[in-house]
């Protein structure tokens, strides 16, 4: 039987788009971004502390925290952030709780067909420590006391990410935060024209989601 032209080239259309449908496929899944480094952006992290100064008795001291991150991708290169973390540094028994505020914008070297995404973080940032029966150095004179001091610093870190999917991602950072203690007491009594010069570094590795898709 005699097929007509017209179905001949029916049954060709119909073969060339079942034949073109998986690689339309495959490229449609090729262009899709493995990373999304915009709009909301939420964090939780477990990580670490630590704290230098040359007028506390030990000049370093380090201890476990967490933090949490809420943040807006304006783009998929910069995103704005606003941080907050808590830690408890011990040394010889001693307890400091150490508490950052930090505002900060980051910038995520990213390419949307690449899972991995490393970024820069810089902002400014307000810490806030506290600590019962802490040996100062005041005058060249070893003191005991219940110290409160808190102060402001700027912030500058890095990181990496890997998106797991668009919208999960594990990864780790590190931060610097150098600054004084503007603001000290000593037994609940501001101790004037005394300012503490400190470090503080934290190293964090979390878990970031971002809910909403980027077009």
């Amino acid at each position: 039987m005699k097929q007509s032209p017209r179905r001949s080239t029916a049954l060709l259309l119909a073969c060339a788009g079942l034949a073109l449908t998986p690689l339309a496929v495959s490229a449609q899944e090729a262009s899709a971004p493995r990373a999304n480094t915009e709009k909301l952006m939420l964090s939780l992290a477990l990580g670490g502390a630590s704290l230098s100064s040359d007028r506390l008795r030990d000049e370093h001291q380090s201890g476990g925290g967490f933090s949490a991150q809420l943040g807006w991708g304006f783009t998929r290169l910069f995103t704005l952030l606003a941080d907050a973390s808590g830690a408890v540094l011990n040394e010889d028994d001693e307890e400091l709780v150490l508490v950052h505020f930090d505002l900060l914008g980051r910038f995520n070297f990213t390419n949307p067909g690449r899972a991995w995404v490393p970024f820069v973080d810089a902002g400014i940032s307000a810490r806030i420590a506290g600590q019962d029966d802490a040996v100062v150095v005041v005058d060249d004179e070893t003191q005991t006391v219940d110290l409160e001091m808190s102060g402001g610093g700027l912030t500058v870190g890095g990181g990496l990410e890997y998106y797991l999917t668009p919208a999960i991602a594990l990864g780790a950072n590190v931060r610097w935060t150098v600054g004084e203690f503007s603001t000290v007491k000593f037994n609940y009594v501001d101790a004037d024209g005394f300012k503490l010069d400190a470090t503080t570094t934290r190293l964090d590795l979390r878990v970031t989601c971002r809910p909403m898709k980027s077009r």
